[in-house]
Order: C-alpha cells, then structure tokens, then sequence
C-alpha cells in the first residue's frame, strides 16, 4: 500500500476521535494532579466516599466528550463527502460539551455520594458543592477545548485526509 494512498476518511475520523478521547482523560488525570498539589486539596474531599466515586465521574465525563466528538466526526466526514470543505470552529457546540460534561461529573458525583451515604437528598448538595470546585471546572474547560480544537484538525484534513508521514517516508 503507498504511503500517500488515500484511506477511508470515516476510519480517520474514527481514530482520530480516539486519540482525541484518549487525550482528554489524560489531561484530565493531569490536570486533577496539578490543581490538588497547587490548591493543596483532595479531588474527592468526602470522607465517606467510595474509591470508585472519582474515576466513575471522570468516567462519566469522558463518555459524555466521546459521544460528542463521534457525532462532531460523523458530521464533518459527511460534509466533506457532500463537497463542504469550509473549516467552521464549533464554538456553541463546544460549550454544549464542556457544559454537559460538567453536569454530568457533577451530578453522577452527588449520585453515587447520596448512594453511598443513603440520603437521597444530599445529591443536589453534593452536586453544587462539586460545581463550585476547580476540579469540574476543569472537566468542563477541557471538554470545550477538546471539541474545538478536535473539529478544526479533523476539518483541517481536507476531503481525502491521508495518514500522517515520519521524515523518512517523505
């Protein structure tokens, strides 16, 4: 097969959506560890919670960014199969991400709290209380950043997007 051959850019897009989701759970591990250490806090600061309360609202906010950046590649593959090459920047649909994977670490963190606890009514406490730390804030910032800049390189492909080259193959 040579190197410059065209592939499927449906199967592209597809890797490109998991390197992307892959990438934000990464930065989202470092990101936790910058601010703990900076702030001098705990992620999860309930004394009372599961191990498992963390990674399942990471978990959560990740599958919100992965589900969002397949429709964002389904899109824009189908696009460039129309004949649409104009590159648009998502802002909107960037900020209904980063908003729902911030609703979503939020309040599947007040869920599984309040069923650890026992008390239904601690979800929408335990839910605001997580909103107002920097720690979803930052799920929410880097899902936006996520989507928008996965847009513009996946749009930046044009309409046949090629696999990238190391120095030697050029």
């Amino acid at each position: 097969m040579d190197a410059n051959e065209a592939r499927d850019p449906r199967l592209t897009a597809l890797a490109l959506t998991a390197f992307a989701v892959a990438l934000y759970l990464a930065l989202i591990v470092a990101s936790f560890g910058v601010i703990s250490l900076v702030t001098d806090t705990d992620v999860i600061d309930e004394p009372d919670s599961s191990l498992l309360l963390g990674p399942t609202m990471s978990g959560t906010a990740v599958i919100i960014v992965a589900l969002r950046l397949v429709a964002v590649a389904a899109r824009l593959v189908s696009e460039r199969e129309q004949g649409d090459l104009v590159v648009r920047v998502p802002l909107v649909g960037g900020i209904l991400t980063g908003l729902a994977a911030l609703a979503a670490y939020c309040v599947v963190g007040g869920m599984f709290q309040a069923l650890a606890v026992g008390d239904v009514d601690l979800v929408l406490s335990v839910a605001l209380h997580e909103l107002l730390r920097p720690y979803s804030l930052a799920v929410g910032v880097l899902a936006f950043v996520m989507h928008v800049l996965f847009a513009i390189v996946l749009a930046a492909g044009g309409p046949e997007p090629k696999r990238p080259l190391w120095p030697w193959e050029k």
